[in-house]
C-alpha cells in the first residue's frame, strides 16, 4: 500500500484579488435550494473523491458554498467552507469536462475575497502535494506535511513569536 502524503496550508487574507471567473458565494441554505447543483456536487464527491461518508460528516459544519457555472447555467465547480472561527476549505471539485479552465483557482480566490470582506483571520485547508501549485498560487503556504502517520516538523516561520504562531 502506498503512503499518502498530505500538506496542510494556511492563508491570511488581507486584500482582495481579481477573480478570473464569475463565482457565486452562497450560504449553505441558499445553495440547498438549487437541486440540480446539489445533485452535481453529490455526483462529483462520489466519483472524484469516493468519500461520501466524510462528506456527510463535514456537511453539518459547511456554512458557504462557492459555485462556478458553465455557459449553460449548470454548476461545474464547487468549494465548501466550514467556518467555526477561521475558515476551513473542505472540498474543491470541478467537473472533469470543465478542468483546465482556471475554475478551481477562481473558486479559491473568491473564497479568499469573501474572507477579506467578512474579516476572517485565516483560511486553512489540507490537500495532496499535486495541488501545491494551485494553492500556493492563490496565496496559501504549507505549514505542515504529513506522510502516513508521520509528521514533518513545522517550518521556522512558525516559531514562537512569529506572526503566524498559534500561541
Amino acid at each position: 500500500m502506498a503512503t499518502r502524503s498530505e500538506l496542510h496550508y494556511i492563508c491570511r487574507p488581507i486584500q482582495s484579488q481579481a477573480s478570473p471567473l464569475a463565482i457565486e458565494f452562497l450560504s449553505a441554505p441558499d445553495f440547498l435550494t438549487d437541486e440540480p447543483a446539489c445533485k452535481q456536487l453529490w455526483e462529483l464527491i462520489h466519483t472524484q473523491f469516493h468519500t461520501r461518508s466524510k462528506f456527510l460528516a463535514i456537511w453539518s459544519g459547511v456554512r458557504f458554498v462557492a459555485v462556478h457555472r458553465a455557459n449553460d447555467g449548470s454548476a461545474d465547480g464547487f468549494l465548501l467552507v466550514n467556518s467555526p472561527v477561521n475558515w476551513q476549505i473542505d472540498y474543491v471539485v470541478v467537473r472533469p469536462d470543465a478542468r483546465g479552465q482556471g475554475i478551481a483557482a477562481a473558486l479559491v480566490i473568491e473564497t479568499l475575497n469573501q474572507a477579506v470582506f467578512r474579516g476572517v483571520p485565516y483560511v486553512m485547508l489540507t490537500s495532496t502535494p499535486a495541488l501545491r501549485p494551485l494553492y500556493e498560487g492563490c496565496g496559501f503556504m504549507v505549514i505542515e506535511e504529513r506522510v502516513g502517520a508521520e509528521t514533518a516538523p513545522p517550518p521556522d516561520y512558525l516559531a514562537p513569536g512569529s506572526e503566524l504562531s498559534w500561541q
